[in-house]
């Protein structure tokens, strides 16, 4: 099954590497062909993830679960930004609570109803506590008490679709990670969770894109950024 899908991913053709910045942005044609790669990609990958068996993805995120309670950094972090995995993603609905349970403050994303792009995170109290939204996603209840701010964030869990080994990403194609990103203490440390069949050997990093600090998979631990 990995093979068939690692000649898939390998027959797509990736985009030229042109990298936009604010004096020279993509033009219409560079644009549609990075997102018609990127649209590819992410079709191929959450098809693959989708076709794990729950005991296939509970081995292992269980080995990422390890690595991560493990993490010189995050066992001196208070506040720690996780998300509710879904449809075959590394699973952190055990691993929130295992942060919860080792005195971590756990934030959980909301997303803004109102302002598009945009979530805001509230602690995790338990599975109890936790509501469904449009999308089908469990959020937490949005309750003031409970808001952490990204400035007060030290360790944000970031989901991704694909990554590449310079902590370039691409994610669901919201931006809700590269806005937040863009808001987070420059001291709090980013750690994508992914399988290792995610790997791309490169992604153009675009200048809406935030890469990441370190990335974590069942048998990898890729360090980009020193941040401890």
């Amino acid at each position: 099954m990995i093979i068939d899908f690692a000649a898939k991913l390998a027959r797509l053709t990736p985009p030229p590497t042109v990298i936009s910045t604010p004096e020279r942005p993509l033009t219409p044609e560079e644009k549609d062909c990075e997102r018609a790669w990127r649209k590819e990609v992410r079709q191929l990958i959450r098809d693959q993830r989708r076709s794990l068996t729950p005991e296939e993805v509970q081995d292992q995120s269980s080995l990422i679960h390890k690595r991560l309670l493990q993490h010189p950094f995050l066992q001196q972090s208070r506040r720690i930004a996780s998300y509710m995995s879904f449809a075959g993603e590394i699973d952190t609905h055990v691993l929130n609570d295992l942060l919860k349970d080792s005195n971590h403050q756990v934030g959980l994303p909301v997303i803004d109803p109102e302002q598009k792009g945009i979530m805001h995170f509230y602690r995790y109290l338990g599975a109890e506590h936790l509501v469904e939204n449009a999308l089908k996603i469990l959020e937490p209840k949005q309750d003031k008490d409970n808001y952490i701010a990204p400035s007060e964030l030290e360790v944000v869990l970031v989901p991704l679709v694909a990554f590449a080994p310079d902590g370039a990403r691409i994610g669901m194609g919201g931006g809700y990670y590269d806005r937040l990103l863009k808001k987070i203490h420059p001291k709090c440390l980013t750690i994508g969770l992914a399988y290792d069949f995610q790997r791309l050997e490169h992604i153009n990093i675009q200048s809406w894109d935030v890469p990441l600090d370190e990335i974590l998979t069942p048998t990898q631990h890729y360090r980009i950024k020193a941040k401890y």
